[in-house]
């Protein structure tokens, strides 16, 4: 058997509307690498299971596994979760709300293996309150790191193994946060491309006091780890 190069992290909450094109997407955006698409439906009340069952039934080509949660357990949780049930070197996160066209997809995997890191940024044309606040989260966890991210939420690549070695880190909204300047604190390697814009979607989710709390939560973990990195580097 083929060994799979990719493993596809689909998080989906109540996106039966959605999660079809996600996966058409994703079929069109990937060519020429063996890959596995792992759908976590996180306690969804529509129909988003139906839809994929339908088209994995209708695709029986791509490798397509299903997760589904009696409770909602957020995107990081499940994120680091699903991470011990792929099989890829690497791992990708690609979002069920059909945000991610073919051609910026196939963009990121076609960097894989320049770096232990694909790390990806957007051309911003999100509303302004929304773009304001992302800068101000980039721009606070640059400062605290003394990195030069662009941008710490989009659908980046990482080694799978890198991911479950620090899947011991908070699974908050903050996640991938965390994950990257742990992995760049251990001189884990990264490239940044630029992807295209995103169309604007409902802040009501990213707005909710579960993810603001979380996000607070992950400031503060990567404060203090980058205290106790600074102090042990001096240490020495």
């Amino acid at each position: 058997m083929e060994k799979i190069t990719l493993s596809i992290f689909v998080p989906c909450f109540n996106e039966e509307n959605n999660i079809t094109n996600t996966l058409n997407n994703i079929k069109e955006g990937i060519q020429n690498i063996n890959y596995e698409v792992l759908v976590v439906d996180d306690a969804s009340q529509d129909k988003t299971i139906e839809m994929v069952e339908k088209f994995k039934k209708n695709n029986p080509n791509i490798n397509i596994k299903i997760f589904h949660n009696e409770n909602n357990r957020g995107v990081g949780f499940n994120y680091y979760a699903t991470a011990y049930k792929a099989l890829g070197k690497y791992y990708m996160i690609i979002n069920g709300d059909a945000v991610d066209p073919p051609s910026e997809i196939s963009k990121t995997v076609n960097n894989i293996g320049k770096a232990d890191m694909i790390l990806t940024y957007l051309i911003d044309k999100r509303g302004i309150f929304r773009k304001i606040l992302s800068r101000i989260f980039v721009f606070a966890i640059n400062l605290i790191t003394l990195n030069n991210i662009k941008y710490y939420n989009g659908p980046n690549i990482h080694l799978l193994e890198n991911v479950k070695l620090y899947s011991g880190e908070r699974s908050g909204f903050g996640y991938q946060a965390e994950l990257i300047t742990t992995q760049i604190r251990n001189r884990k390697t990264y490239i940044e491309i630029e992807i295209g814009p995103y169309p604007e979607t409902s802040f009501s989710k990213s707005l909710s006091p579960r993810n603001i709390t979380s996000v607070i939560v992950s400031i503060i973990s990567i404060f203090l780890k980058q205290i106790i990195y600074v102090l042990k580097k001096f240490s020495k």
